[in-house]
């Protein structure tokens, strides 16, 4: 595959599967190029250079999902991090830790809104088990019986 910039071809590519993205590291911005090939633990060390909250906090982000790398999302925060105050970066990691809150949207708004300056509840954050219903669930029988209340006419 050619791309063509004003009629000039400025890269070729290879084809690839469908859905198989394929990186020319010459094309990646200087600043990106170190970060490519990075590992878990690369991540982890540098968290745990901002403090032991965030460190933590990066550690929770990586097991919050089996099935998809939290590589590119650990990042993201941890590179956000490094721009605040030692003291900042360790509150916006404690509570977003507190809050379940694993998103680099989730930790730039707590500290965009100074939310991390702001004291966490005293009472810790009720804890799902794996086998619990989700919040705003219900089952059949509720589902029905509030359908069926007040109805008086058969069925």
């Amino acid at each position: 595959m050619a791309i063509f910039g004003q009629d000039t071809r400025i890269a070729t590519h290879s084809r690839n599967d469908k859905g198989k993205g394929r990186t020319n590291e010459s094309h990646l911005p200087e600043h990106r190029r170190d970060l490519r090939h990075r590992s878990h633990s690369y991540w982890d060390e540098r968290a745990a250079r901002i403090g032991p909250e965030t460190a933590r906090f990066v550690a929770e982000v990586f097991e919050s999902d089996d099935v998809l790398s939290q590589l590119r999302k650990v990042q993201a925060i941890v590179t956000h991090l490094e721009g605040f105050p030692v003291a900042r970066a360790e509150a916006a990691s404690r509570r977003a830790a507190f809050y379940g809150t694993y998103s680099y949207q989730g930790v730039k708004s707590i500290l965009a809104k100074a939310l991390d300056l702001e004291p966490l509840p005293l009472v810790p954050m009720p804890s799902r088990g794996d086998d619990a219903a989700p919040r705003f669930a219900r089952n059949v029988r509720e589902l029905l019986a509030s359908k069926l209340e007040g109805c008086d006419e058969p069925h």
